[in-house]
C-alpha cells in the first residue's frame, strides 16, 4: 500500500492498469504521459518501462506521487508489478475492457484473474479502489456498455467510457481512480 516519506513529505501510491491484451492499457498510460510530461523528458518505452510517476496535488501538506503500472497482458510481470515496485499491493487499480464484440470472454477472464491477484495479498476488490474503463467504443458493434457492466463489474465501480486511442476518457478514468485512492489515503489515521 502507500508509503510515506516524511522527510521529504511525499506520499506514494501506486495504481495498476489491468486488462486482456489490446484493450489499451498501453494507450491510456501512453497519452497521459504525453499530455503530463515536460517537453524534455523522453517518450515513454514500451518494451522497458511498465509504468512512470506523476505527482497529483497534495494530502495534508503532503505531495502525493501515483506510480502509473500497467501489468503487460502476458503476466510476466504480475508478481513484479503487485508487489515489488513500490510499496507493496496496488492503492488502485484501473480495469481496461475491450468493447470489441470477441472480447467479451476476455474481459471477463481478465476480471478474474484481477480478483485472484487481489485475494491472494489480502484484499478485496469490492473495497480497493477501482475503475472500470470501456474502452475502444468506437469499433464496430461494440458491446453495450451495460452488458460489460454486468459481465465484469458487480462491485459496481465507478466506470466510463474511452476510446484511449484518441485520448477520449483517459483523463475521466485517471481522475475517478485518483480520487478514490486519495479518499482511502485521507481515512487512515
Amino acid at each position: 500500500m502507500a508509503s510515506i516519506d516524511h522527510e521529504a513529505r511525499r506520499i506514494y501510491a501506486k495504481i495498476v492498469y489491468w486488462g486482456p491484451p489490446a484493450a489499451g492499457k498501453w494507450a491510456n498510460l501512453e497519452e497521459v504521459h504525453r499530455r503530463t510530461s515536460p517537453p524534455d523528458r523522453p517518450p515513454a518505452a514500451k518494451e522497458t518501462s511498465v509504468g512512470f510517476p506523476l505527482a497529483l496535488g497534495e494530502l495534508r501538506g503532503y505531495a502525493t506521487v501515483f506510480a502509473l503500472l500497467r501489468c503487460p497482458s502476458d503476466g510476466a510481470w504480475t508478481r513484479h508489478v503487485f508487489d515489488e515496485l513500490g510499496s507493496g499491493p496496488p492503492d488502485g487499480v484501473v480495469f481496461i475492457a475491450d468493447s470489441s464484440p470477441t472480447a467479451l470472454l476476455d474481459n471477463v477472464a481478465w476480471v478474474q484473474k484481477l480478483n485472484t491477484e487481489v485475494s491472494a495479498r489480502g484484499l478485496d476488490l469490492g473495497k480497493l479502489p477501482a475503475v472500470f474503463q470501456y474502452n475502444k467504443r468506437d469499433v464496430a458493434g461494440a458491446l453495450p456498455v451495460e452488458q460489460l457492466r454486468r459481465a465484469i463489474n458487480p462491485w459496481q465501480h465507478p466506470d466510463g467510457e474511452a476510446i484511449a486511442a484518441r485520448g477520449i476518457g483517459v483523463f475521466e478514468t485517471l481522475k475517478q481512480v485518483s480520487r478514490g485512492v486519495l479518499e482511502e489515503l485521507r481515512k487512515a489515521p
